[in-house]
């Protein structure tokens, strides 16, 4: 009786050791196949192990995957910088060969005049790629204090006076301060990004709103945003392929974005509906 429960317990024993090796191996198998392992004994212990190592090759995957996706960002950024800084470039150097043989001086001050236009925006753009590299850098950190943001909105708007008044517009500001916790430069470049935005698309109706809630809000009529999904709006170097977008970098709300998340405010709303494209933005208020 003895011997036969030995040999049982040696079969057992066989078994076991085998269903274990076969288990080994179908995991060495698993991983060098780089695919997601499938567990046949119901050991508490190895499916633990095998769903940590699970999880890290999941997460090694997401990481290949974000490392891919950066550089292809980071070539399509090199090309857009590349070929924004050099349409102005062409332009400056078509210009002074035109210059060069002309004799005639109400043309001269007319290619002047385009020259001048052309390194203004020229060094426009060098600042607007200066400020991104700033602001992307996580080393980056603003200055953050108390200001008044209606004060900025206000400023900002008359500014922009002589661009408003050629379109119907609906300003609504708030006659007493809104404090916020911010940075004024910041602030100040959420602001004129936006409204330049709504401006340079609007087919003739802007509204612009400041609220004692600290939402800065723009409303602008255009047909050019039919079938496009607004959240991408936001992407960098995203632009609108309309005549509009001349000169427009696709950076201006995406600078958006990334100040705002620097002051701890952030995107409210982003909606088009009947023609009317609705921008609000939210500022931390200071109590």
């Amino acid at each position: 009786m003895m011997y036969l429960l030995l040999v049982l317990l040696n079969i057992i024993l066989a078994f076991s050791l085998f269903s274990w090796k076969r288990q080994i191996c179908e995991i060495t198998k698993q991983i060098s196949e780089n695919k997601k392992l499938r567990i046949s004994l119901s050991n508490k212990q190895i499916v633990k192990l095998a769903g940590i190592i699970n999880e890290k090759n999941d997460l090694e995957q997401k990481t290949k995957v974000k490392i891919i996706q950066e550089k292809e960002q980071l070539k399509h950024s090199i090309a857009n910088i590349s070929h924004d800084l050099r349409t102005p470039l062409t332009s400056i150097q078509g210009y002074l060969t035109l210059l060069k043989d002309c004799e005639d001086k109400e043309e001269q001050e007319h290619y002047f005049s385009v020259i001048q236009a052309k390194t203004d925006y020229l060094t426009e753009l060098l600042q607007i790629f200066y400020d991104l590299s700033l602001i992307e850098s996580d080393d980056y950190i603003l200055g953050i204090e108390k200001i008044d943001v209606n004060r900025i909105v206000t400023d900002c708007l008359i500014d922009k006076y002589n661009e408003l008044k050629e379109l119907t517009s609906t300003i609504k500001i708030e006659n007493a301060p809104v404090w916020i916790i911010g940075n004024a430069v910041a602030c100040k470049r959420i602001i004129d990004n936006l409204v330049t935005n709504a401006i340079r698309y609007s087919d003739d109706y802007i509204e612009i709103v400041m609220d004692a809630d600290g939402i800065f809000t723009v409303k602008n009529t255009t047909s050019e945003l039919k079938n496009i999904d607004v959240n991408i709006l936001f992407q960098k170097f995203y632009t609108v392929d309309t005549s509009r977008s001349n000169g427009n970098t696709g950076l201006g709300l995406y600078i958006v974005k990334e100040l705002l998340n620097k002051i701890e405010g952030g995107i409210k709303e982003i909606s088009y509906k009947n023609n009317i494209l609705t921008i609000s933005v939210y500022f931390k208020l200071c109590y």
